[in-house]
């Protein structure tokens, strides 16, 4: 519902601690450092090597890529598994072991094979190209030209062939087919070089094209080989490769077993190159380091006594945000509003000063992606199966926060799915407050009121940031304007009451007067006039949500399309329940898919375009703590 607290952080240490110093900043993962003036305050930069490891954390990310192909464990394991846990005194050890070796021969291994694959390539390209040479008697080293003829070995369309004998003299031209496709023909060519010229040009214009014999396919064929007696070298040679290949995937396999291994010292790699990176962020004299940094006023007590033991050698400094600094922002929400943090880092954090729309958009989300998907069988699935993982997976971070984002919405799609929808195209009348498909018009109705509840409540928002803002006349005669006129319009075109007209016209004074900033009476009535206009947009932005009708209808729809084909599939014979099975299965998940697809996007969409444009203004910097980062293990 806030934004945090936050205070820039100053940090003066004895030099000979800045190795401990670090360590214990990121083990605690408090503060994002931010990097010094060095040249105000006098002080050096540090150097800091991180090309080596840089390296090193490239090349086991790449051997872990390599050696994943054996892994054993299936899906359900490796969704559910958990993460190796590495403790403090294990990453001083990691550090100091001597993985090069078996990185070496994880390389070597990937090498050898690769080597292997690209020459059976070659070996099978060698032996596609003389299959359709099989056929050919003659020793392949006796194709080649003599003192008087020209001897060539080609292919060419089949159509060309049958012209050819008409445009080639019998006499100094002889052609010999050595295989025939239903497109193309080989062939093997004698004529006489004394007409070579002639006899190439007609070869050309019939799009004949010359064939050779490799290098290795001459050296395997000898003296007097043919080309079968090169297709059989060529498979013992592809069978001795390919025994070499079966070897080293063995011995792949034998290393796959280090991968856990490995995935322990890439990521204590990798916290060493966010160690080095953010020291270069240090300003340094001769014996002492200087470091600044922001910190949430809350965690401060926590930093003071992770440096307690440090007390004689450390001195710390807080102090608020000037009005010139741009501080990171914090989200600050209680836990059940936390999962739709998503939403808002989505579209862009709050600018200092204003507020956080969280728990604001938090039930207006919960209701549309509800009324969208309308599908409680839909819902009951998507929140035991966002459940379960968060119960049996236990993921941290981004993903345990977005799972439990979606277990909420599944929760809301039983609700709403129960009362508007129903269970997989089934509904259940007697709990049902409302059918979209009977009663499209009120259901229609019910989404334009929820439209103009979350536009009006925009509005009320933007009226409070501006009294936070002390821009008293504009949130009070302007904001409380459309907040007295809204209403009005819809009660009087409803009601026909002359205190609804009075009331909107009360509330269209204070825009027209107040709208404009100009200190020119005229134009300021005029220009406040004209903002009346902006009426037009907030009926635009209300007509926006029909879409909470279209898509509430469409997903019913599907469903009732899915079971009425079910039941035309159990009709057919013996094997009917099969296919009704399939097409059950299938045509719901798939429903399911795009439901909540489409649920979720035009849901958010609403959000992002009708509603914080009413009062919400983006551009915050995260914070970014430097803190133990992990891809494949957890820090304990």
């Amino acid at each position: 519902m806030s934004v945090a607290d936050v205070q820039k952080v100053h940090i003066v240490a004895y030099s000979g601690l800045k190795k401990t110093f670090i360590n214990s900043l990121q083990e605690e993962g408090l503060l994002q450092i931010e990097k010094a003036d060095f040249d105000t305050l006098g002080l050096s930069t540090p150097f800091t090597e991180v090309t080596t490891v840089e390296h090193q954390l490239h090349r086991l990310s790449h051997a872990l890529d390599y050696l994943s192909q054996w892994e054993e464990r299936g899906l359900a394991e490796k969704l559910f598994a958990q993460k190796l846990q590495v403790t403090s005194r294990e990453r001083e050890e990691i550090l100091s072991e001597d993985f090069i070796p078996l990185l070496d021969q994880v390389e070597n291994c990937e090498k050898e094979k690769n080597d292997i694959d690209s020459h059976l390539r070659f070996l099978e390209k060698e032996e596609e190209f003389l299959r359709s040479l099989q056929s050919l008697q003659l020793p392949i080293k006796s194709v080649a030209d003599t003192e008087t003829t020209e001897v060539v070995m080609g292919i060419m369309p089949l159509a060309s062939f049958r012209e050819l004998s008409a445009e080639t003299g019998e006499e100094a031209f002889w052609s010999h087919v050595i295989s025939q496709g239903k497109r193309h023909v080989h062939l093997l060519l004698v004529y006489l070089k004394s007409q070579k010229e002639h006899y190439r040009q007609i070869l050309k214009d019939n799009n004949f094209s010359p064939l050779y014999f490799t290098e290795t396919m001459l050296k395997e064929a000898g003296d007097q080989g043919k080309v079968m007696d090169v297709i059989q070298a060529l498979s013992k040679e592809k069978d001795l490769e390919k025994g070499k290949r079966e070897l080293l995937e063995e011995k792949g396999k034998e290393l796959a077993s280090s991968r856990e291994q490995l995935m322990r010292i890439h990521d204590v790699l990798l916290n060493e190159r966010e160690k080095r990176l953010s020291s270069r962020n240090l300003g340094e004299t001769t014996r002492a380091i200087f470091l600044e940094g922001w910190i949430k006023t809350v965690d401060i007590p926590r930093l003071e006594a992770k440096l307690l033991p440090f007390s004689e050698l450390v001195q710390c400094y807080f102090r608020p945000p000037l009005p010139e600094e741009d501080p990171p922002i914090i989200l600050e929400n209680p836990r059940i509003g936390r999962p739709f943090e998503i939403i808002t880092k989505l579209y862009g954090l709050p600018q200092r000063g204003t507020l956080d729309p969280t728990l604001y958009l938090a039930p207006f989300f919960f209701l549309f992606v509800g009324l969208t998907v309308s599908e409680a069988g839909y819902g009951l699935l998507v929140a035991l199966s966002s459940f379960l993982f968060l119960k049996f997976a236990k993921p941290r971070g981004g993903l345990r926060q977005f799972l439990t984002l979606m277990a909420i919405l599944g929760v809301a799609t039983v609700i709403l799915g129960t009362l508007v929808g129903g269970w997989f195209g089934f509904p259940i009348r007697k709990l049902m407050i409302l059918d979209p498909l009977k009663d499209p018009v009120s259901f229609l109705i019910l989404s334009l009121a929820l439209g103009f509840i979350q536009v009006w409540f925009g509005t009320l928002l933007n009226m409070i940031s501006r009294i936070k803002s002390k821009e008293y006349l504009q949130a009070i005669f302007v904001q409380g304007g459309w907040l007295i006129l809204l209403p009005s319009l819809v009660l009087y075109a409803l009601m026909k009451q002359s205190v609804w007209g009075i009331l909107a016209l009360v509330g269209a004074a204070g825009i027209v007067f107040f709208a404009a900033p100009s200190r020119n009476p005229i134009a300021r009535f005029f220009g406040g006039l004209y903002s009346l206009y902006d009426v037009s947009r907030y009926l635009a932005d209300v007509l926006s949500y029909s879409r909470l009708l279209a898509l509430g209808l469409a997903t019913s729809v599907i469903a009732m399309v899915v079971n009425t084909l079910c039941q035309t599939a159990l009709d057919i014979p013996w094997v009917g329940w099969l296919f009704a099975a399939l097409i059950f299965v299938g045509g719901h998940l798939f429903n399911l898919g795009i439901s909540f697809l489409g649920g979720f996007v035009h849901s958010m969409r609403l959000q992002f375009v009708e509603f914080f444009s009413k009062f919400f203004k983006s551009g915050g910097k995260p914070f970014k703590p430097f803190a133990l980062e992990s891809k494949y293990v957890e820090f304990i």
